[in-house]
C-alpha cells in the first residue's frame, strides 16, 4: 500500500511533466512565431544536415556499417531533421505569403481611403 508521501511524489512528478511539455510548447511557439528566430533554426538545422550527411557517407560509413541499430539511428536522426527543416521552410514560405497578401490588402485600402477623400474635397471645390 502507498503512503501519502509517495502518492504525493506520484502527483509531483506528473506537474514536473505537464510543466516541461507546456515549456516545451512554448520555446516551439516561440520559435514559430519569430521570422529571425525560424529562419536562424533553418539555417543550423541545413548546416547541421548536411555535415551529418557528410560524416556519415565518408568519415562514419564503415564503423556505422559494423552496427545496424545505430546506422538506422543516425540516419532516422538526419531525416527527421531534414524533415523538420522542411517543414519549417513551408510554414515560412505560407506566412511570407500571408504577410504580403495582408500588406497589399491594408495598401489597397488605405489608397482608396485617400483616393474616396480626395475626390470629396474636389467635389466640394467646385
Amino acid at each position: 500500500m502507498e503512503s501519502r508521501l509517495d502518492l504525493a511524489l506520484g502527483i509531483a512528478e506528473g506537474f514536473a511533466v505537464v510543466n516541461n511539455v507546456r515549456f516545451l510548447i512554448q520555446v516551439c511557439r516561440g520559435i514559430i512565431q519569430s521570422r529571425d528566430v525560424r529562419r536562424a533554426v533553418m539555417f543550423w538545422d541545413v548546416l547541421m544536415v548536411l555535415v551529418m550527411m557528410f560524416l556519415g557517407s565518408t568519415f562514419f560509413w564503415p564503423w556505422l556499417r559494423e552496427r545496424p541499430l545505430i546506422f538506422l539511428g543516425y540516419w532516422g536522426i538526419c531525416a527527421w531533421l531534414t524533415i523538420l527543416a522542411t517543414l519549417l521552410a513551408v510554414y515560412d514560405l505560407a506566412k511570407v505569403r500571408l504577410d504580403a497578401k495582408r500588406a497589399h490588402d491594408e495598401l489597397k485600402r488605405e489608397f482608396l481611403r485617400r483616393a474616396d477623400s480626395d475626390s470629396s474635397h474636389d467635389s466640394r471645390s467646385h
